[in-house]
């Protein structure tokens, strides 16, 4: 008996195994589920299907009319300009939003009111993800308690709007929330960082290089205080203010010495024309050119040659050995007072630079307090539910209408 039964069954199979080869589309109609799903569609045509579509309807109805939470809108519109730029007439560029920075910072300062950063401090400051969370809102609005990062930034993102006017370069910002002055807060927020952003951003390289500017004054300062520290050692150490003036001084004396010796052998010439060399006259002229000649010896070598006899305070080195050195040394502060000036005014060019580097965001409309809600908009849904649930009730009737075309 069981031999039988196993036999038929294993024939059975291998006629199906056939047909599925053979004819799919004839395999698939004669199954027992395609029969069954599509008595099971004739019936519930035959019982009125379209009371599906009414019955979704309803409940859309239901949860857009007086389930769905409202979601208020605040909105605020900003404007990003350089300290330099803001004037009366925009070039021809920044009329057509091609104006190189502009729009590039507000590009960026939309790339930033889309980030985590941003969602992080609104976050810490206004508990922006405990507001999405509240349990005041219905299921299908707020953000699920156990959403993670990533699912929150989303949902963030789904709740803000920006539209950039490439014309204009006005970035207009519209933030949903359940209550319409904790998103005007948030909006405020939203202002405040954005603003701080692009400072920022817009500041680092003025700022690097302001630094940079100020260490080389700073360093320039110290060095022309080292060079005047260095004069007043050299100063002090030869006990001379000015070697300049000391040597001229000298050099006026040696003129005196040299002109007074000249009279004087000029005397002494006239007097032995008419006297002996023993009259006293000319004893009294000759003594007076010796001393002067020895004087005048002396004062040379003040002034050309090293003098370790002198009977002063000066180290014995020749006037204009000491000269040179203090010329050097003065020299060197000089050059260190010119590059200390032009640090100082490079400084000011800096900071001025710095300000004009300057990037103000500037408010076009303060955030707006919402007295009415604009979401969801519940006409609009109804009015896509029921055009979709319609074009989904005509595709199911015109495909079980073409199933049973082929049956037939």
């Amino acid at each position: 008996m069981t031999q039988p039964i196993r036999t038929e069954k294993s024939s059975r199979f291998v006629r199906k195994i056939r047909k599925l080869g053979k004819e799919p589309k004839r395999f698939f109609i004669d199954s027992s589920g395609y029969k069954i799903a599509h008595r099971s569609w004739q019936q519930s045509l035959k019982l009125g299907s379209f009371l599906w579509v009414v019955a979704c309807f309803v409940v859309a109805s239901i949860y857009f009319g007086g389930v769905a939470t409202d979601r208020y809108v605040s909105r605020s519109d900003i404007i990003i300009k350089q300290a330099d730029q803001i004037k009366m007439l925009p070039d021809a560029l920044s009329m057509l939003g091609l104006g190189g920075s502009n729009h590039q910072d507000v590009l960026l300062v939309q790339e930033y009111l889309h980030s985590w950063d941003l969602l992080a401090k609104l976050d810490r400051e206004l508990a922006l993800k405990a507001h999405y969370q509240s349990h005041d809102a219905d299921f299908f609005s707020r953000l699920s308690g156990e959403a993670t990062r990533e699912e929150f930034l989303e949902y963030y993102r789904d709740h803000l709007i920006l539209r950039l006017d490439e014309l204009s370069g006005v970035l207009s910002i519209e933030l949903q929330a359940f209550d319409p002055i904790y998103g005007q807060q948030v909006v405020s927020l939203m202002l405040k960082e954005a603003e701080g952003f692009i400072n920022k951003l817009g500041h680092q390289v003025a700022m690097d290089q302001l630094a940079f500017v100020e260490q080389e004054v700073n360093r320039s300062h110290q060095l022309l205080q080292a060079e005047k520290a260095k004069v007043l050692a050299f100063q002090n150490s030869y006990q001379l203010i000015s070697p300049e003036s000391t040597s001229t001084a000298r050099l006026g004396v040696v003129s005196e010495i040299e002109a007074e010796l000249v009279r004087q052998q000029a005397e002494l010439k006239q007097l032995r024309s008419y006297m002996k060399e023993s009259a006293p006259a000319v004893v009294s002229v000759q003594s007076r050119v010796g001393a002067l000649s020895k004087q005048l010896k002396q004062e040379k070598a003040k002034l050309t040659t090293h003098d370790a006899g002198a009977d002063n305070q000066v180290a014995p080195e020749a006037m204009n050995e000491i000269t040179a050195q203090y010329m050097d040394l003065q020299t060197q502060a000089t050059l260190a007072a010119d590059l200390y000036k032009t640090g100082l005014i490079s400084l000011e060019q800096t900071r001025v630079e710095a300000y004009r580097k300057l990037k103000h965001l500037l408010v076009v409309t303060r955030p707006t307090l919402a007295e009415e809600a604009e979401y969801p908009r519940r006409l609009y849904n109804l009015t896509t539910v029921g055009v979709l649930l319609c074009l989904f009730y005509g595709l199911v009737v015109m495909g079980l209408a073409t199933l049973r075309e082929h049956q037939d």
